[in-house]
């Protein structure tokens, strides 16, 4: 084999490994991405529950409504697509 078609050989096979490591990479943001909000959405949960000022009981519902909603739009826009880790 001649040294440019090795050369280019050994090129293309690098980018392919990039490329796979990339797509790998993104398909893990997308379930911590997810997961994330989910973990926000707790978090806000607990908080409303144990608020004892009307205000920031509603902020808080409202943070776990925005939470939520944002857990709801991952879903829907990541499936099929991610890691299938859990």
């Amino acid at each position: 084999m001649l040294p440019v078609y090795r050369i280019n050989w050994l090129k293309a096979r690098a980018r392919r490994d990039r490329w796979r490591e990339e797509v790998s990479l993104v398909r893990h943001e997308m379930l911590w991405t997810t997961l994330w909000f989910q973990y926000q959405k707790e978090i806000w949960e607990t908080r409303a529950l144990q608020s004892t000022e009307p205000g920031k009981e509603a902020y808080a519902s409202k943070q776990v409504e925005l939470w939520s909603d944002f857990t709801k739009k991952a879903g829907l826009m990541f499936q099929g697509k991610q890691m299938e880790c859990i």
